[in-house]
């Protein structure tokens, strides 16, 4: 029996249609495993900034233990929002820059390394001899909204009024609040469904 040249072509190739359906198959077997995936990774992302939260409260407790006061104290007289830039994460690891503010030089502070470069850092420490900065893990557009948020009691009344944009609560007994704006890097109404928090649950 002998074969043809388009008989080849029929028994060892596939057709257009063919093509298409296969990768049809493909692109909704994908979209169904980033729909099932996502929302694990964003969980994943939460409970890192959690930790990095924690970290922050623990550390800025430490240093008033050891001080009697907190970070960035002098001058503050309100309960001021400040971010985890290098003006206090210089303090909570201790680097030599901050020694006016951590004499003894105690490194409160410990957390993984940043990951990405230059102005695009996120989800950990940037810490260098001269600097240190903390990243969420979300990679915002602005590096201001990777930073961490904490409103300290700097007014020792034992209260710490919540940002107006997250509600009209007020804390009692803790030195610190500390936030994260999540993915989007906005608060408000309609908006804080993705940011964490150290002081009440989302």
């Amino acid at each position: 029996m002998t074969y043809t040249k388009s008989t080849l072509s029929r028994r060892y190739g596939f057709t257009l249609v063919e093509l298409l359906v296969v990768i049809s198959i493909i692109a909704i077997l994908a979209s169904l495993g980033f729909a099932v995936f996502h929302p694990m990774l964003e969980k994943g992302k939460k409970t890192s900034a959690l930790m990095a939260i924690k970290g922050l409260v623990d550390a800025t407790n430490d240093y008033f233990d050891d001080y009697g006061t907190l970070p960035l104290n002098e001058g503050r007289k309100t309960d001021d929002e400040i971010l985890s830039d290098n003006e206090l994460m210089s303090v909570l690891v201790g680097l030599e820059s901050a020694r006016e503010e951590n004499p003894r030089g105690t490194s409160y502070f410990k957390y993984k390394k940043a990951s990405g470069k230059g102005e695009g850092m996120f989800d950990g420490l940037d810490r260098t001899r001269s600097r240190a900065q903390l990243y969420g893990p979300w990679k915002n557009k602005q590096a201001s909204d990777r930073l961490y948020r904490l409103k300290m009691d700097y007014n020792n009344d034992g209260e710490i009024d919540e940002p107006s944009q997250f509600g009209s609560d007020t804390v009692f007994e803790q030195k610190v609040l500390v936030y994260h704006l999540g993915k989007d890097g906005e608060a408000g109404p309609g908006k804080n469904k993705d940011n964490v928090y150290n002081y009440k649950q989302r």
